[in-house]
């Protein structure tokens, strides 16, 4: 799943969403050798390091998984095929 990230700064980078639960995302980035985790807390989700992180858009194969991601997303659901 496609993702646009907002990182602390306001800098926006586009990410690989590889697994996601209701409160734990792992993501890669291009350019970054290491996969990323986000935990969802108080209300937002956090970066490994605490600092708050953004998801900004979320493109999905189905709204089935675009929904398996709890906390505040604005989804664009494209369907496939």
């Amino acid at each position: 799943m496609y993702t646009l990230v907002i990182l602390g700064g306001g800098r926006q980078a586009e990410a690989l969403l590889l697994s996601a639960s209701a409160d734990r995302l792992r993501i890669v980035m291009p350019g970054n050798a290491d996969t990323l985790e986000f935990q969802f807390s108080g209300g937002g989700w956090l970066a490994e390091d605490g600092t708050s992180v953004e998801l900004a858009v979320m493109l999905a194969a189905s709204d089935t998984d675009a929904l398996r991601v709890r906390g505040p997303v604005q989804m664009h659901i494209r369907a496939a095929g």
